[in-house]
């Protein structure tokens, strides 16, 4: 599943002026969506080896997103400091193994690290 800057469940108006000051055009919002890349990747990597719903994952993506990209372009609205501020200490605490209820997955490599090649091992010439 990859976070869209659609995720970020901005109005048009805001989605516009956030694009404009990460130095986007009107009509593009790469930069927007790097950010949105870079948050998702930093919850994968937190919430490595438990399970999480899709719901909780796109709730902790987007208090990071969002709080980087306004941290970006001007003061950051204390809504979003109180978002990104409670997501990154649930974040914490699911990677300290703090979230005993949390199911740990099992069997599967949930990262891509190391999870390539063929099962069986090919003998060399």
């Amino acid at each position: 599943m990859r976070f869209l800057v659609a995720d970020l469940k901005l109005t048009a108006d805001k989605l516009a002026q956030l694009t404009k000051a990460l130095g986007g055009g009107s009509s593009t919002t790469a930069d927007l969506q790097d950010l949105c890349d870079e948050a998702a990747a930093d919850v994968a990597r937190l919430t490595t080896g438990y399970v999480l719903d899709e719901l909780s994952t796109k709730n902790f993506t987007r208090a990071i997103a969002l709080f980087r990209a306004y941290g970006y372009v001007g003061p950051i609205p204390k809504d979003v400091q109180a978002n990104y501020d409670a997501a990154m200490k649930e974040l914490e605490a699911i990677a300290k193994g703090e979230r005993p209820k949390l199911e740990q997955t099992t069997g599967q490599q949930t990262s891509s690290a190391g999870n390539w090649g063929s099962k069986e091992r090919l003998e060399g010439t």
